[in-house]
């Protein structure tokens, strides 16, 4: 199926590597070109030159999303680069696994800097750009914990929740440009970070990392974990041409982990 992709322009923030670069990698199948992010220039110099092998114009951006400046300067440079842009996919984020005594103050401003505020902030800077487009589109990447009870994940439940509440606040405030505003919840992915995530959990839960993957696996009805392609293909779809009549919509991509009604 052609999404009617080609020619874009879009900017995936955290995506030399994990989802990011799943959801990067997916848009330039489709033939968009692609903005990335991230902290470290080897992996994004990588990233760029996997993309532009796929015959699109790629940029890599180095920037600290965890400040409002890092998060402008990404789409400042996004824009310089690519001309224009269509599609913003706030992707960044992580997990700091804990409990209300053992999460420090900082650890606090840390995770609520780059799991939720950088939505903001990306999203503010990208706002007047995705208005001369006629068919603007943002997606933001959350997470089940902000759907579902999960033991062990009180730092990511707080900001995923309120991603899916930021999201429908800018649905609405965006249809009238013509911009559309979705919101997907990834289940758990088989991206490099969750090695030591896995880690962490286990210390919290007296258990092993094994242990650990193994009990989230059994709670979905696949009982298995999603694969970064997987959730690629999901948001390409949502930020498409073909996706015209959803916004401020969350999607659920997590084999069926979680089972309210």
């Amino acid at each position: 199926m052609d999404l009617g992709l080609k020619g874009k322009n879009a900017a995936i923030s955290g995506a030399s590597q994990g989802m990011g670069h799943a959801i990067a990698s997916a848009l330039a199948d489709e033939g968009c070109n692609v903005a990335i992010s991230a902290r470290g220039e080897e992996r994004l110099e990588q990233a760029v030159k996997e993309f532009e092998a796929k015959g699109v114009k790629a940029v890599g951006v180095i920037c600290d999303l965890s400040t409002s400046e890092g998060c402008k300067k990404f789409i400042d440079e996004a824009v310089a680069g690519l001309g224009s842009l269509d599609i913003l996919v706030n992707n960044v984020g992580g997990m700091i696994p804990g409990t209300l005594d053992s999460v420090s103050d900082e650890q606090w401003a840390q995770i609520l800097n780059v799991n939720l505020l950088s939505h903001v902030w990306t999203t503010k800077a990208a706002v007047s750009h995705l208005k001369k487009s006629k068919a603007g589109r943002i997606l933001n990447v959350s997470g089940v914990t902000g759907k579902q009870l999960l033991p062990g994940a009180l730092t990511t439940t707080l900001p995923n929740a309120a991603i899916i509440g930021f999201s429908k606040i800018m649905a609405a405030d965006l249809a009238p440009a013509g911009i559309t505003v979705n919101n997907i919840c990834p289940g758990f992915t088989n991206t490099e970070s969750w090695g030591p995530r896995a880690e962490a959990m286990a210390k919290v839960r007296n258990t092993t990392a094994d242990g650990v993957r193994q009990a989230i696996a059994g709670q979905t009805l696949l009982n298995r974990w999603a694969e970064p392609q997987e959730i690629g293909d999901v948001a390409a779809f949502m930020v498409s041409e073909k996706n015209s009549y959803m916004t401020g919509t969350t999607v659920e991509v997590c084999g069926g982990f979680t089972k309210y009604l």
